[in-house]
């Protein structure tokens, strides 16, 4: 199998460096101080990271896990997988948690949706989508929060890299197409190319083609809920539809999970 992914890497690699498109994600956002941040020992402060999967504005169920991970401010330092907020029934309450614990987190898809839909009712736009309302609460501050959520963040110490949605093989992070750190699930072979999808039923999960060095956690893909390979972790265990919220301690691999509260919104199937 080893054998395998690193011949896939080897054909693919120069092709992508060669071809990937020019960085940008749909929503047209201006980029983040920091879009990939790097976490040192000097962040890190001797704590153990704990890393946590897409929340989706379920408060209740993220203080439960916290309870269950024994969390102390000086003991375990939290990063966030993205998509803290839509969807479910506290985002701005969320948010201002994520806040106070001096939590890092990458930005997710619904980051980007939300700072778009506040963009356009500052601007005068009347109209918001339902799930979007809770943006006309925000200050200034906490908007400032959302924009400079990075895509990555890397922990050389850890050998570890967080990212919302998924990264393309054989493709340096300055290379990216920003939308596939936010929204890819899957990845398909055409030819000799990797190409990215949102869509769970193209193609394979994106993860079982990644090969290191750096083992990823992410979240994103509620449809195929946790998922564990050799170099990648995916945290979206379906909190926000009544499943689990999942966080991971790195050191030790451990998982803790708390069960959803209640069905916040019934799943669907759809690509973002």
């Amino acid at each position: 199998m080893i054998v395998i992914l690193f011949y896939l890497y080897s054909i693919f690699t120069k092709r992508f460096e060669k071809s990937s498109k020019p960085r940008s994600s749909k929503y047209k956002l201006k980029l983040p101080k920091k879009p990939h941040l790097t976490l040192y020992e000097k962040d890190i402060k001797n704590r153990q990271i704990f890393i946590i999967g897409d929340v989706h504005g379920c408060l209740e169920e993220l203080e439960d896990l916290l309870v269950l991970a024994n969390y102390e401010s000086d003991k375990i330092l939290l990063i966030f997988v993205g998509d803290l907020v839509n969807k479910g029934p506290h985002s701005v309450q969320i948010i201002r948690k994520v806040r106070e614990l001096n939590a890092y987190a990458v930005r997710g898809n619904h980051e980007e949706i939300a700072l778009v839909q506040y963009m356009t009712w500052r601007n005068g736009e009347v109209v918001i989508p339902r799930k979007c309302s809770w943006t006309t609460e925000l200050n200034d501050d906490e908007v400032d929060f959302l924009e400079e959520l990075p895509y990555t963040i890397d922990i050389p110490s850890k050998n570890a890299l967080i990212v919302h949605g998924g990264i393309v093989p054989g493709v340096s992070l300055e290379n990216q197409n920003l939308t596939h750190f936010i929204s890819m699930r899957s990845l398909q072979i055409i030819g000799e190319e990797l190409i990215a999808s949102p869509r769970i039923f193209i193609g394979k999960p994106w993860a079982s083609f990644w090969y290191g060095p750096r083992h990823v956690y992410f979240g994103h893909d509620a449809a195929r809920s946790l998922q564990q390979y050799p170099y990648a972790t995916g945290l979206d265990t379906r909190c926000l539809y009544g499943g689990f919220i999942s966080g991971i301690f790195l050191d030790s691999n451990k998982i803790l999970q708390i069960r959803a509260k209640l069905v916040h919104q019934k799943p669907k199937i759809k690509t973002e």
